[in-house]
């Protein structure tokens, strides 16, 4: 009887329903990754790794990105949980903990990457977003430059823009230079283009570019530096830039960018450990769930003060 369903089943090329197999078994070998903006070369990058370790531990994945929408990621957790993906790693713009509640009351594996919250036991790997700020902030400082903008995304409630710009105020208010309304430049998550377009216009228009901008993420950084091109602003001579997040081509631009880089790899390698173990049930009171990594800093010639200048 075997060799003649078999026989049949290549005769007529036959592949299972993956999702009712699932329904079965409960199982489906399948996770789902929810990220603000695929776009974004840092989830991108994210994602590809994720893909890469999933198939090699007989995983697929799904991916699904939120826009910064609050409700259309709580629609996407429910949609990926009633089509019962084995676990979740996501990257939140939840304003409050409720629906990571729900997960943990129903078991369901789950790890958030980039942005964490407090009080809240769900398995988490991020970065010291905290010390990179203030390491970039130094770095200015070191460089002599005290005239200084911050470059910030909405929406502000997300813990690594938070931590980034308390980070780097603090570093600030250490050697008692405060930022002015008009180099506190907030843009909006859906408008950047336009945003910073406009902002750096009206800074160079009225002869009041600072020395220096610290930008928060690199989608900001790329954006700072192609519009102080247009304006044939030199960098680092007339304003210099240090970016959070290091894509490829901030080394080939002329004048390469400074960054303060992620550990991209390593953040993907550990999410998905700590979502295996779940999935899998290898977890004991010994596990670790919250994990945050080092970030380095990445001097290239963008935030270099040129001698006698």
């Amino acid at each position: 009887t075997q060799k003649r369903v078999r026989q049949r089943i290549r005769e007529l090329n036959y592949k299972p329903n993956m999702l009712a197999r699932g329904f079965r078994t409960g199982k489906t070998n399948t996770i789902g990754l929810i990220v603000s903006d695929i776009s974004n070369r840092f989830y991108s990058r994210i994602a590809r790794n994720l893909e890469d370790l999933a198939w090699s531990h007989g995983y697929t994945v799904v991916v699904c990105s939120t826009e910064e929408k609050i409700e259309k990621e709580q629609e996407q957790i429910r949609l990926l949980r009633d089509r019962k993906l084995d676990g979740l790693i996501i990257s939140s713009s939840q304003d409050n903990v409720e629906c990571f509640e729900k997960l943990l009351e129903e078991n369901i594996p789950h790890v958030l990457i980039d942005r964490s919250f407090d009080n809240l036991s769900s398995a988490s790997v991020s970065v010291d977003n905290f010390g990179g700020a203030r390491l970039a902030a130094r770095h200015l400082l070191q460089q002599g430059f005290r005239k200084i903008a911050l470059v910030a995304i909405t929406p502000g409630h997300i813990s690594t823009i938070r931590d980034r710009c308390k980070g780097f105020l603090e570093a600030l208010t250490e050697e008692g230079i405060s930022i002015p309304n008009d180099w506190m430049i907030l843009v909006p998550f859906n408008n950047i283009e336009a945003t910073i377009k406009e902002k750096i216009q009206n800074l160079y228009q009225a002869g009041k570019l600072p020395e220096a901008f610290f930008t928060l993420n690199n989608n900001l950084t790329a954006e700072c530096m192609i519009n102080l091109n247009k304006l044939s602003v030199e960098i680092p001579k007339q304003v210099a830039l240090i970016g959070f997040d290091d894509v490829s081509y901030f080394r080939l631009t002329n004048p390469s960018v400074s960054v303060i880089a992620q550990p991209i790899e390593k953040i993907s390698e550990t999410a998905f450990d700590l979502l295996l173990r779940q999935i899998e049930g290898n977890t004991n009171a010994e596990t670790v769930f919250s994990v945050k990594l080092p970030v380095e800093i990445i001097i290239r010639e963008s935030s270099i003060k040129p001698k006698n200048y």
